[in-house]
């Protein structure tokens, strides 16, 4: 693939994939055939896990998408590299509604591999995020008005969320059945992860001030 300024078509087909995994999570709720009348309270309780397996990945799609059209805003030209990476990133979306089936029949066992097999690939994803808003940036592909600082917080976030599923997949040994209770961990590692882009942000706006107030008294000596 030769590079390019136009990256519509690189948009429209990665548009075109989110929309088929968004298909196939929503394909798995179903409940089973023949359910007598009598039983369809229990059936809806039972498909539970069911329903918050789907929530959970509809969500980290939605936002993934949210997020890929946002850097491609931003994302002015195209290489063959930032192509594999997009491609890459395709292909862990398209994975997700399979670790999700599993985790939606399986997560309540006790086993860790449902966990582990929708953590590595909930991680795999915003890993590929965060390359391709790394690359974009050092690649001179984006926006040359983008803020150093904003930069990193977007990428600082996208790595913490990386790191909390991660961490999940060794804990699950452990953790078991109550693994997604570790991804609540989400909350704290977002907040933390954009508190210390923010101080980092300070800094350079700390010393440029500095190196203002300096040069009148440098100018009068």
């Amino acid at each position: 693939m030769n590079a390019g300024t136009s990256v519509e078509r690189m948009v429209y087909f990665s548009d075109a994939v989110f929309a088929i995994a968004l298909t196939l999570l929503a394909l798995d709720l179903k409940l089973p055939e023949g359910i007598p009348a009598a039983q369809l309270d229990s059936a809806l309780v039972a498909a539970l896990p069911q329903l918050l397996a789907y929530a959970l990945s509809f969500v980290i799609i939605a936002k993934t998408w949210m997020s890929h059209h946002a850097d491609f805003a931003l994302i002015r030209r195209f290489n063959a590299n930032l192509a594999r990476l997009n491609l890459a990133l395709l292909f862990f979306i398209a994975m997700l509604p399979g670790p999700t089936s599993i985790l939606s029949d399986y997560g309540d066992d006790p086993t860790p591999w449902p966990s582990i097999l929708y953590a590595a690939n909930i991680s795999a994803v915003y890993l590929m995020l965060a390359a391709i808003w790394g690359y974009a940036k050092h690649a001179g592909l984006m926006d040359r008005e983008m803020a150093a600082h904003v930069h990193g917080r977007i990428f600082n976030a996208r790595v913490a969320v990386a790191l909390v599923f991660l961490l999940s997949i060794p804990a699950a040994f452990t953790l078991n059945s109550y693994t997604p209770f570790f991804w609540l961990l989400l909350l704290p590692a977002s907040w933390l992860a954009g508190r210390l882009s923010a101080s980092a942000a300070k800094k350079p706006a700390a010393k440029a001030g500095n190196k203002a107030e300096r040069r009148p008294g440098t100018a009068q000596n």
